[in-house]
């Protein structure tokens, strides 16, 4: 594989579960220079996610046709972030019972706050879709994929990664790549979304600041499901501002 081509794959295989660079050993090197793209790639799993639900909105009912356009993104990204979502809502459970969240979530299996988080994520999502397609094809979807992974790069500027593996790739992370994602997120956001973009790009940054906080107070810094967390739950209420801008 070209060097030039490595942070690209890197930044899908990180991302989504798109066969890339298998065949090639990438690093935490590879993933930080792709760090930047990350809003890029978001943006295709989102248009992927449109395309299904205005395609299936002109044959199936809105709310049908949504729930196929969020399950291309669950199989698009192999439910990394829905996984990420689940675990850290059971730490969230276990800190509010007093207990370790970091054993929660260390545990392969879903708890009752990972179960309710998930299912209440999936449905919220599905109804805002349902809504969105009604006036059309969807753009407030690309835009949403886009801006929701610009924050797992602020996370990792702010917060030190708890872990290792692929975690490395946040080392050398700084405010310049953070600010570098954010311009790609706003090019393309502000043609999808246009007047709704500040209303989602907030949305965004709350998501990430309570799940930050949250997660230095009680993790002591980041890990892979805060990151995945962050993503599925900023997509999430980004696409709730954007309905609402409407």
């Amino acid at each position: 594989m070209r060097e030039r081509t490595r942070p690209v794959a890197a930044a899908l295989s990180f991302l989504t579960a798109m066969p890339v660079g298998r065949r090639t050993q990438l690093d935490g090197r590879d993933l930080r220079r792709g760090a930047v793209l990350f809003p890029l790639v978001g943006a295709v799993v989102g248009a992927l996610v449109a395309t299904v639900t205005w395609a299936a909105a002109q044959v199936l009912p809105t709310f049908a046709a949504a729930i196929l356009g969020v399950a291309s993104g669950v199989a698009a990204t192999a439910a990394l972030h829905l996984d990420g979502l689940g675990d850290v809502a059971d730490g969230i459970g276990a800190s509010l019972g007093g207990r370790d969240p970091r054993e929660a979530m260390r545990d392969p299996r879903l708890g009752t706050f990972g179960v309710a988080a998930v299912a209440l994520d999936l449905l919220l999502k599905s109804s805002l879709l349902s809504a969105l397609v009604v006036t059309g094809f969807p753009w407030e979807v690309v835009a949403a994929g886009s801006i929701s992974r610009v924050a797992p790069i602020a996370i990792a500027w702010r917060l030190r990664y708890l872990g290792a593996g692929t975690g490395g790739w946040t080392d050398g992370i700084g405010g310049g790549t953070a600010a570098a994602a954010l311009v790609i997120g706003l090019a393309i956001s502000i043609p999808c979304a246009g007047l709704a973009t500040p209303a989602m790009v907030l949305a965004v940054a709350v998501v990430a600041i309570v799940l930050g906080r949250w997660s230095r107070r009680r993790l002591g810094g980041a890990t892979g499901d805060v990151f995945g967390a962050t993503i599925e739950l900023g997509e999430t209420f980004a696409l709730v501002a954007a309905l609402a801008a409407r």
